[in-house]
């Protein structure tokens, strides 16, 4: 082929590439155009190619996702074991430290307390009870429980009746907490205590029962007789389980007087004994949380003591035959004292701001009013009256044919003379309550 027709040649493989829209060959300067550059075409790189699965770790992820579950119910059984065992735990501390027996009280205090509200309606003011010559009557969580020679009843603040016993006994007497109180034989060697609605247990003792009483938190403080010594106190919590015992000797005398602390850990203990041919009288002041004795008052010689009222942490007021006392439970010590100065106590409505005594003298009776250091404040004649009693602000006067309302300053507020028979006390419950025979009512002023 001659140089003419590979011109040629190269001239149509020119006009058919820019047909076909391809960039034609270019030739290389200086050659007969045989030899050629051709433009790189672009290439086009593929996608890589999807990841296989590695078998093993589907395998191993599939077993983590089966295993989850289980994971999560050992760790639920293990919490829930846990909290099993810090439950129990808890109960046998608080069975072996007495605090279930306090809170099983209680709850059981607060149900009736509940379900007397909620049943308010059943009673009213006045109420009979048909005690007409009652031996004592207490008040009981804005109610009052009394007794008589043969039954015992309680009415609740709404004047309803919530409970009646007959414990036939041969002399019986009441010692009345915050909202139980015991009925015990001072004849005996027997008691029972009681909630506001219903009988708890009963209890036999080995000796016979001399004095009982009650704290706000209703432990119960038993003094019996004693072969060895002159008497042993027991104190037991609201279930009847013993939390404290002191037996006292010949020297330290026998209880004739008692009473616990607002706390309900300590309690003042009066005691006779014979000293130097004489009765005399002493003050103990024991706590519970400690097995010596605690400080100890010696009333004078020859003085009687009738009540002892532990009214605060630091006031204890003992009452005597011949004098009043205001004592320190922390040291033993009098802080403040009235004598009657040769008068006779004839009723003692002792308070922890003010106090009101009814005292015999040779003209009559007299009415006298303390304050809180003992001062007197007003001293006013009270004729034939034979009994007083007490709130913090207003004095009751029992007279034979009527109520006296005083204040402390002696002025007298009102008289209630519109009565049926003669009154026989008031009871400072929730509202004054008047009981003249076998009737219950309301004082709410003088007619």
């Amino acid at each position: 082929m001659n140089k003419a027709e590979k011109e040629r040649l190269a001239r149509r493989q020119r006009m058919l590439a820019r047909e076909q829209g391809q960039a034609p060959e270019a030739g290389i300067r200086g050659t007969s155009g045989d030899i050629s550059l051709r433009t790189p075409k672009p290439v086009r790189r593929a996608a890589p190619p999807p990841k296989t699965a590695d078998p093993a770790a589907g395998e191993s992820g599939a077993r983590l996702k089966s295993l989850t579950p289980l994971y999560k119910q050992r760790q639920h059984r293990r919490r829930v074991f846990f909290g099993v065992l810090i439950a129990v735990l808890a109960v046998a501390i608080t069975v072996l430290t007495g605090a279930l027996s306090a809170s099983l009280a209680m709850l059981g205090d607060t149900v009736d307390s509940a379900l007397l509200y909620i049943n308010r309606t059943d009673g009213s003011w006045p109420a009979t009870t048909g005690i007409s010559e009652p031996l004592q009557i207490e008040p009981l969580a804005g109610g009052f429980v009394e007794l008589g020679a043969e039954d015992v009843l309680v009415y609740s603040a709404y004047g309803a009746k919530i409970l009646s016993l007959q414990p036939s006994y041969a002399r019986p007497v009441l010692a009345v907490g915050g909202t139980h109180f015991a009925v015990y034989n001072r004849a005996g060697n027997e008691l029972t205590i009681c909630s506001r609605t219903r009988t708890l247990y009963s209890q036999s003792f080995d000796a016979g029962i001399l004095l009982c009483a009650m704290s706000n938190n209703n432990s119960l403080a038993v003094v019996t007789e004693s072969g060895r010594y002159a008497a042993q106190v027991q104190v037991f919590d609201p279930s009847l389980h013993l939390l404290y015992s002191w037996e006292m000797t010949q020297s330290a005398g026998t209880p004739i007087a008692l009473d616990f602390s607002p706390d309900s850990r300590r309690f003042a203990a009066g005691m006779l004994s014979a000293r130097e041919g004489q009765l005399s009288c002493s003050v103990y002041f024991m706590s519970m949380d400690a097995n010596a004795e605690g400080p100890v008052y010696t009333a004078d010689q020859g003085s009687m003591l009738l009540r002892l009222d532990w009214q605060s942490e630091r006031r204890v007021m003992a009452v005597f035959d011949t004098y009043l006392a205001v004592l320190d439970p922390t040291t033993g010590t009098e802080t403040a004292r009235y004598d009657y100065g040769g008068a006779a106590l004839q009723s003692v409505a002792p308070g922890r701001r003010q106090t009101a005594l009814l005292l015999t003298v040779r003209g009559g009776n007299n009415l006298v009013t303390l304050s809180e250091t003992l001062t007197p404040m007003a001293e006013i004649p009270a004729r034939q009256a034979f009994g007083v009693s007490a709130t913090d602000t207003d004095i009751y006067l029992l007279c034979p044919d009527a109520v006296e309302c005083y204040g402390y300053d002696g002025v007298q507020n009102w008289v209630y003379s519109d009565l049926a028979s003669r009154p026989l006390a008031v009871v400072n419950a929730a509202k004054p309550l008047l009981f003249t025979g076998s009737r219950a009512e309301v004082l709410e002023g003088g007619s």
